[in-house]
């Protein structure tokens, strides 16, 4: 016992090491220096503040907004990584994808602060105009792990100019961000940037800071009048978008509450007028085990089963055309298994006389089913219900639909209900569409409508009902039902115990009811109750038990098949580059 508990403890070690492994990114800052051939370098601290055991970070650079990247290099206050191909402490690589440049550095970091430096160079990532160039740059990408606690860019010029000379625009989704110009570049600092934010700048200054015989204008397009305009009529578009928005979140709640009563009386109005069960107040609903009517009990299953017809009905119809003389069940002695303790088992043939009696279609097809799982004289129950699923499950799909045919013959489920369906459908769709457009245009609260919808739209199952017929025959039925979960050797007829079993069978009875009213018997001997068992003797079972565990065998087989049924081609003017992400393991 020692060395199993050591053995779990020893097991339990990584799994609570992976539970405590977290880190956090309290603080990013960039430097990025515009030089005067139109070269930017970048120069990016990353602090990861780890809790457990690390080995790895990288940064995860889009292939958008600049022509070639070079100079890369990772380093630690003035300690610098070794760029090769390996995993070794103190080694980077780069790869790269068709969107993405990937760079991983190693280290070993242990419940510590650690900020690592990245640094690389880009050629082509700035718009060269004729008077005025653009460097429009995401610095901290969206679509992160984990949450930055501050950051800050710093952007410096190739030369100083005057203030009113520089024009900027705060592009990130941080609410706290801040963009100023000095005369030397442009400074943006901001607080919490979630992982669906991202911190981003569109910078504009004059092209005569560069170098002129070092630069080509790579977009003579490009116009500041129209890009101040551009951005004029975009922080228009802004504030129509956040009146928009204010409008919708004033509307969202009583368009919400609005909806869901909508969907509710919809619903109460197509129940009320169609689906409205019928007065059975003539017929008792106590419950009893005297047999309502002898209806075959798939048919009578599949009305007290929701319309559904399942394994267990098949299993009742097999047990029943037993009982009435079609087949033959026997229990016969099994081989000794090292992984079965049982010693023997139930097999079911085809009697050699077949009954004076002519069999409904359905109840041909179970007789032909048997009959031809059975060809070589007998086969056990577990074996009746395998083979080829697919073939099986298509048999099975057949025989539903037959008795689907005969229980709709019945006249039992008002047709005229299901009008009541589709129109209640139709209305929770329309709502649903008006959630899905309230939940796009307003926000989150409009989930409540979307969810009522959809539960009203599914009870819809609850509008279909009886007719008049059917909804006494239903009661009826169900207080056999709940008589026969109850049955004692006082209330039930021995005489009958075997057709009572058949249809508790069909009615879906749990293993333990079952049990129960075999146990009503107070007759030991149940050969005359179950004369179409045949039991060995000197076997553990009776006639009576052994159909309890025929009817578990089978109905669990047959339930088998029942159910069965970006580019790199440089910056260009108004597109931004960057967005850089990552993570650490």
């Amino acid at each position: 016992m020692t060395k199993i508990l050591l053995s779990l403890l020893f097991m339990m070690v990584p799994l609570y090491q992976a539970l405590a492994q977290d880190y956090s990114m309290p603080e990013i800052n960039v430097q990025v220096i515009i030089q005067e051939n139109g070269t930017v370098s970048i120069e990016e601290s990353r602090t990861y503040n780890y809790r457990g055991t690390f080995s790895w970070a990288d940064y995860r650079l889009p292939k958008r907004g600049f022509s070639e990247i070079r100079d890369i290099r990772v380093s630690e206050d003035d300690d610098f990584y070794i760029n090769e191909n390996s995993e070794e402490t103190g080694t980077f690589s780069v790869s790269e994808s068709d969107d993405l440049i990937v760079i991983k550095w190693h280290y070993d970091a242990s419940d510590e602060i650690r900020t690592f430096t990245i640094h690389y160079e880009l050629e082509n990532a700035i718009s060269i105009g004729p008077e005025y160039s653009e460097f429009y740059w995401i610095f901290i990408g969206d679509g992160r792990d984990k949450v930055v606690g501050r950051s800050e860019v710093s952007i410096q010029l190739p030369g100083q100019t005057s203030a009113d000379s520089l024009y900027s625009w705060n592009y990130s989704s941080a609410s706290d961000s801040e963009l100023i110009e000095s005369e030397s570049g442009f400074t943006l600092t901001s607080g919490r940037v979630n992982r669906n934010q991202n911190v981003a700048i569109r910078a504009l200054f004059p092209t005569n800071l560069f170098q002129s015989d070092l630069i080509e204008i790579s977009d003579p397009n490009l116009d500041l009048s129209q890009i101040i305009q551009e951005e004029a009529e975009y922080d228009e578009m802004l504030q129509r978008q956040a009146e928009r928005d204010a409008f919708f979140a004033e509307i969202a709640t009583p368009v919400t509450i609005l909806l869901s009563l909508l969907s509710f009386g919809i619903f109460f109005f197509c129940y009320q007028r169609f689906g409205k069960r019928h007065s059975t107040a003539t017929i008792s609903n106590r419950e009893t085990v005297v047999l309502p009517d002898r209806t075959p009990p798939a048919i009578i299953g599949r009305l007290m089963s929701s319309r559904h017809t399942t394994g267990n009905h098949l299993v009742a119809t097999i047990f029943d055309l037993a009982r009435r003389g079609w087949f033959n069940i026997e229990e016969q002695e099994k081989e000794a298994s090292f992984l079965s303790s049982a010693k023997s088992e139930f097999y079911i043939s085809v009697t050699d006389n077949e009954p004076d009696e002519e069999l409904p279609k359905w109840e041909q097809m179970v007789y032909s089913f048997v009959k031809s799982r059975t060809h070589l004289g007998s086969t056990s129950f577990e074996k009746l219900f395998t083979g080829s699923s697919s073939k099986v499950a298509k048999w099975f799909h057949k025989w539903k639909k037959e008795v689907k045919q005969v229980f709709d013959e019945k006249g039992w489920i008002d047709q005229n209900s299901y009008t009541g369906v589709y129109i209640n459908v139709a209305g929770q769709i329309l709502i649903d569409i008006a959630s899905i457009i309230l939940l796009i245009l307003a926000g989150p609260i409009a989930i409540i409508s979307l969810v009522i919808a959809f539960i009203f739209s599914v009870a819809s199952i609850a509008i279909i009902r009886h007719t008049k017929e059917g909804e006494e025959k239903f009661q009826r039925w169900k207080a056999y039902r709940d008589g026969l979960k109850n049955a004692d050797e006082r209330t039930i007829r021995m005489e009958l115990l075997d057709v009572h079993f058949v249809y508790a069978t069909a009615l879906h009875l749990s293993k333990k009811q079952l049990d129960n009213l075999i146990q009503s018997s107070y007759d030991t001997n149940t050969d005359h109750l179950f004369r179409w068992i045949k039991t060995n003797r000197g076997s553990s079972h009776s006639p009576a038990t052994a159909a309890a565990a025929l009817a578990t065998l089978a109905s669990t087989s047959s339930s088998s098949f029942s159910s069965a049924s970006g580019s790199s081609g440089g910056a260009s003017t108004g597109s931004a580059g960057g967005g850089a992400t990552g993570g650490a393991g």
